[in-house]
């Protein structure tokens, strides 16, 4: 009969590497504490890798309607019933299941026992049953989601920030009654946001990250830019404007007494609750407050810090987004080449249309100097670099690129062009002259009590922004200096740290509240 070792590869196992030459290596690494190698995703990057994932597929779908795992004869048939019925004999053949189920025992990506036998044909049949680990389960939820076709994230991110700020509002008000009832339920749905929000917001920048590496292609333009419209979908709508609401009701959470944390847990977890349990769900409670202050309060949250990951990766995208442009074709002057076949369809005959064609892309003909060259006695074996060189004048060096036939092409006339060049030239200095004098007048005004900007208004603030953003000091001063070094800008930061909205024509524009000061 056909019995299968769990703990023990067989012949057609996968080989074990010898590691014996990294032995001194991996004991002095060890001592470290660092996490070494998962042993139940080798599955994964096994060379058979598509029958061991077939394999784990099966036994994962099996999850849903079992949990007593799958036997051996009931896996076979399973098998058999997901391959090519026209090929599935000689697949299973080549499967050697009982090889592949064994190193899957190994690997402790899956586990295996054996059914207890009641009839006398048991003892004849393989009756070993075999079932997911929780990291083999766990390996494959994360393998389909990794090669699935990635999405934006989680639509519930989009409404994330606003009901963060409603529920923490709620919390704080029933233990203002007291409720304390209503206000675990309403925390708990901010820690359930709070994390769904985080997952979307490492989603991101993963995908960032993944974006920016390398060079630009169809693929990660598109996905950078999918990004950042969902990045403005979410934050640029939510979190900007809900953020000084969630800040400021944290302080009121910091102030609260432990017994009333201990109250929250206990409506989470029942009165007769044993006393680790609540414990943990106190500490529980204590990480979901550190995290809201990490994303939303300080000098510098992480919402911020985003915000400005998000910022810095438009100017990449549009490169990107021109270089493909170019490469591809799509930039291109098919227009002046639509023009230029009309226009040799109706030339009047083919040396008028060679002349046109000649004039449009400088093809002309070969024209062949009729100089006095030495002989040479194998001309058709002796290269260009061996032969003797040809004597060339001087005028000939340097005006044989000139035509001596001909008149010379007229000037275009520009003074046209020049006068309203000239024209627009004044209006720039005139608004921006304006501009400046707008903005010195709201020196020493925080921005959130800025009224509306005009375009050139805004364009010299925000020249003037995106150079102080370099310049950031201990205390969160920004400093910058205009291009031309005439305009100085200090944002001094605002405590506790509040969001101000610039109205401009392109838009609004979200800033960290501060102190302006412009200086001439």
């Amino acid at each position: 009969m056909s019995v299968i070792r769990p703990s023990v590869c067989g012949v057609g196992s996968e080989p074990t590497a010898d590691r014996s030459s990294e032995s001194a290596v991996l004991d002095a690494w060890s001592l470290l504490g660092l996490p070494g190698p998962i042993a139940p995703a080798t599955f994964l990057t096994s060379p058979r890798a598509a029958q061991y994932r077939l394999i784990v597929a099966i036994l994962a779908e099996r999850q849903t309607t079992s949990l007593t795992g799958v036997g051996y004869d009931e896996l076979g048939a399973l098998l058999q019933q997901q391959l090519p019925q026209e090929s599935v004999l000689e697949l299973m053949d080549d499967l050697n299941l009982d090889d592949r189920l064994a190193q899957l025992v190994t690997w402790g990506t899956c586990e295996a026992w054996q059914e207890p036998a009641n009839t006398e044909a048991d003892f004849l049949r393989n009756r070993f049953r075999y079932q997911l680990t929780e990291a083999g389960a766990e390996l494959h939820r994360l393998s389909v989601r990794l090669e699935s076709e990635p999405g934006l994230g989680s639509t519930a991110a989009l409404m994330a920030p606003g009901s963060l700020a409603e529920r923490l509002e709620a919390t704080l008000a029933a233990l203002d009654i007291p409720d304390t009832e209503v206000a675990a339920a309403a925390f708990a749905q901010v820690q359930t946001t709070l994390e769904n929000m985080a997952s979307s917001a490492s989603t991101w920048q993963s995908k960032l990250a993944a974006a920016l590496g390398g060079a630009p292609d169809v693929a990660k333009v598109t996905r950078l830019l999918e990004t950042i419209l969902a990045y403005i979908e979410a934050w640029g709508s939510g979190v900007d404007a809900y953020s000084a609401r969630i800040a400021a009701a944290l302080p009121a959470l910091d102030r609260l007494p432990a017994e009333t944390w201990r109250s929250l847990a206990l409506a989470r977890l029942g009165a007769d609750a044993p006393t680790h349990a609540v414990d943990a769900a106190v500490a529980e409670l204590g990480v979901v407050r550190e995290r809201l202050e990490l994303w939303f309060s300080g000098t510098d949250p992480q919402a911020q810090r985003l915000r400005r990951q998000i910022r810095d990766a438009v100017a990449p995208v549009l490169r990107s987004h021109r270089t493909l442009l170019a490469v591809g074709g799509t930039i291109s002057r098919r227009a002046e080449l639509l023009k230029l076949a009309g226009a040799l369809e109706a030339a009047s005959d083919d040396a008028d249309a060679w002349r046109m064609w000649a004039g449009a892309t400088g093809l002309y003909s070969a024209r062949h100097l009729q100089m006095a060259a030495p002989a040479i006695e194998r001309p058709a074996l002796t290269s260009i670099w061996d032969a003797p060189p040809v004597s060339v004048s001087r005028r000939l060096r340097l005006q044989g690129h000139r035509a001596l036939t001909g008149r010379a092409s007229r000037l275009p006339d520009t003074s046209a062009a020049r006068a309203e060049a000239r024209r627009r030239a004044a209006a720039t200095r005139a608004d921006l002259a304006r501009a400046e004098d707008s903005l010195a007048a709201r020196s020493g005004t925080h921005l959130s009590q800025w009224t509306p900007l005009d375009a050139a208004e805004a364009d010299l603030f925000l020249r003037l922004v995106s150079a102080a953003r370099n310049h950031r000091d201990d205390d969160g001063t920004m400093t910058g200096q205009s291009a031309d070094g005439r305009w100085r800008l200090v944002l001094r930061p605002v405590f506790p740290c509040t969001f101000a909205v610039l109205t401009t024509p392109e838009g609004r524009l979200y800033l960290d509240d501060a102190l302006a000061e412009i200086t001439r």
